[in-house]
């Protein structure tokens, strides 16, 4: 029986408030390992408390809440992710939309 949200999942969810981060830098404001990170962002996600919005430019993983998806689609539309993948390529629109989800 879960007691609710453990100490680096609070802290997660704390530091996401202020906008969306990588995995590293969750950690570093956590003040917790990286994988423990990890396993507490899996599970948030599992419960839909946080949303992977992307990559960063180094490959991470980028996490924000829910609420911060609906801002990123309307921001590139999967409909223009498309359109610039059809005409740029696929790598060129990947690159791109990390370059997009990077900058919020």
């Amino acid at each position: 029986m879960s007691r609710g949200p453990g100490r680096v999942q609070r802290g997660i969810l704390e530091a996401l408030e202020g906008g969306p981060l990588g995995t590293a830098d969750l950690a570093r404001h956590v003040g917790a390992r990286e994988d423990s990170t990890r396993r507490a962002l899996r599970r948030l996600a599992a419960r839909g408390r946080v949303v992977c919005l992307g990559f960063t430019l180094g490959g991470g993983l980028r996490w924000g809440l829910p609420d911060m998806r609906a801002a990123r689609l309307a921001l590139w539309p999967l409909e223009r992710e498309a359109r610039l993948c059809a005409l740029m390529g696929p790598r060129f629109a990947r690159s791109f939309r990390r370059a997009v989800v990077a900058a919020l």
